[in-house]
């Protein structure tokens, strides 16, 4: 017999004498009940957060283009140093005199206006005052222009003496929102055949920088709007 036959006989005889435990696999016993074991310190940790997919909800509206910058009428200025300087001059130009009803009126300047607004897109009607004003050749004069939601708007220059009359329209501290694109005594900004319609869901308050590119006399400068 092989020592280890020899052993479990022994150790079956006293279980059987109650000297030791009864051991599964002395014959006739049942299989013994599975001790429960106790947890160990990582089975009472949380289960991992299930990390959100490319599908789930979509991200914060409130982080969207509220404080959108993009052109709301073409440019031809791109340079920033440049765009800075317009603005500056801007800022410290002479403000324009302010008439309301202005572009009603039967004066040259008002004629101008109405006549360089005909090619605007239909509907187009004065929206606020004429802002008016003599300037000297490149020299400057500003004005402040509110744009609200709801509506698309063109910007009218005239003048009769000023043969290149430019308008920049500038957001603070230095963003070009909108340049006439002619070299001629009728700028418009959102002219023909696109108005400026802007997309914020609040008025905004821009700065309009009225240059003498070449010539000096009266000016005149209207905004225009119509319903979206």
């Amino acid at each position: 017999m092989k020592k280890t036959t020899a052993s479990l006989l022994v150790l079956c005889g006293l279980a059987a004498m109650g000297a030791a435990p009864a051991l599964y696999g002395c014959g006739g016993g049942a299989k013994p009940a599975t001790t429960a074991v106790a947890p160990s310190d990582t089975a009472s940790l949380p289960e991992p957060a299930v990390l959100a997919t490319a599908s789930g909800a979509p991200a914060d509206s409130s982080t969207t283009a509220t404080n959108d910058t993009s052109p709301l009428a073409q440019v031809l200025t791109t340079d920033p140093g440049q765009i800075q300087k317009i603005f500056q001059s801007a800022t410290t130009a002479p403000a324009a005199t302010l008439k309301q009803n202005g572009a009603t009126g039967a004066d040259a300047l008002a004629t101008g206006i109405r006549d360089a607004a005909k090619k605007l897109p239909a509907g187009m009607q004065p929206d606020g005052p004429l802002a008016m004003g003599s300037i000297k050749e490149k020299q400057h004069l500003q004005t402040d222009v509110t744009l609200a939601p709801g509506k698309c708007y063109s910007i009218v220059g005239y003048s009769k003496k000023v043969k290149d009359l430019d308008l920049y329209l500038l957001l603070p501290p230095g963003v070009l929102s909108g340049q006439d694109l002619t070299d001629d005594n009728k700028p418009v900004i959102g002219g023909p055949p696109q108005p400026m319609c802007p997309v914020s869901s609040t008025s905004v308050t821009y700065k309009l920088d009225i240059f003498a590119d070449a010539g000096s006399g009266d000016v005149a400068v209207q905004l225009f709007s119509k319903g979206k």
